[in-house]
């Protein structure tokens, strides 16, 4: 009897998707969650360019960090009382108690016109004539992709000189080694370097994010971020910039690091000796962000 049973549901089955297809259905899958995210970036990048075009800025974006739900109080609440009713039911133990807060909770929701934001965190380029911008920004957009607010996380502004560097800051792209991923000593050195950026301002800002490139330049023609090798590199650059005429064949560079005994902090000393008349020896020290102290 399965034997004759088995062809007749699968003629049936197949009569029923036939008459599916016939009748025009489809079913249509609801978009995954990194689909949403997809679209969310492409409307959000579609209004800040053109927001900046009316300003006669051209708009890059560069990066992205996780997307982030921002939900209001009242959602907020609903969730844990979900959560603990979870906990209950686990342990076996009655939610009689809360289930009258849930109800309470979804009528108070339903009253709330607060929306549920999605924080996109932003990396992107504003360029006018010379003049780039870089920005980090929080990004918050409705659940129709409306940007509704936006808060600037870091900002600075660089030349053309320095503006390929900028961008690998930016989004963190190798600059010591090309292996097609970032190295690790590449990755360290960002952690660090806007550890300490982010806590800088003005004119303070500036001149180490000018020192950041520049070590990541030397450090991309040495193919390495070794102190020794970046440090003396700092140190000639300096010295071209302070003295007239100042040739780096005309002295003999050597390298130490000290423990500064007042500030308890690692101190890289660079010497210069010329070649010509020993007695002439210049010193330039450095802190652990490749900064001059001298």
């Amino acid at each position: 009897m399965s034997g004759i049973h088995f062809p007749f549901r699968f003629i049936c089955f197949s009569l029923l998707a036939i008459g599916l297809h016939a009748c025009g259905l489809k079913f249509t899958p609801s978009p995954s969650l990194a689909e949403l995210a997809n679209t969310r970036k492409t409307k959000l990048e579609d209004q800040l360019r053109a927001d900046f075009d009316a300003v006669n800025k051209a708009y890059i974006p560069l990066t992205y960090g996780q997307s982030v739900t921002v939900k209001p109080i009242s959602y907020q609440r609903l969730d844990s009382l979900f959560e603990a009713k979870y906990q209950l039911s686990q342990r076996g133990m009655s939610t009689k108690e809360i289930d009258p807060q849930i109800e309470t909770q979804k009528m108070i929701l339903l009253s709330d016109t607060t929306e549920v934001l999605f924080m996109e965190t932003h990396w992107f380029e504003l360029v006018q004539d010379t003049t780039y911008e870089f920005i980090i920004a929080n990004c918050y957009l409705n659940n129709r992709n409306i940007l509704r607010k936006m808060e600037y996380v870091d900002y600075f502004t660089t030349g053309k000189w320095n503006h390929t560097w900028a961008e690998r800051y930016m989004e963190e792209d190798w600059f010591t080694q090309n292996l097609g991923y970032t190295p690790n000593e590449d990755l360290k050195f960002y952690e660090m370097m806007k550890g300490k950026e982010f806590n800088l301002v003005g004119e303070e800002k500036a001149a180490f994010l000018e020192n950041v490139f520049l070590v990541m330049r030397f450090a991309n023609g040495a193919g390495n971020l070794s102190y020794q090798t970046i440090m003396i590199k700092l140190a000639a650059h300096q010295l071209k910039n302070e003295i007239p005429d100042f040739k780096v064949g005309d002295y003999e560079f050597s390298f130490k690091k000290e423990l500064n005994p007042f500030t308890k902090q690692t101190e890289y000393i660079v010497e210069a000796l010329s070649v010509e008349d020993k007695n002439i020896l210049i010193t330039r020290k450095y802190d652990s962000f490749f900064m001059p102290l001298n």
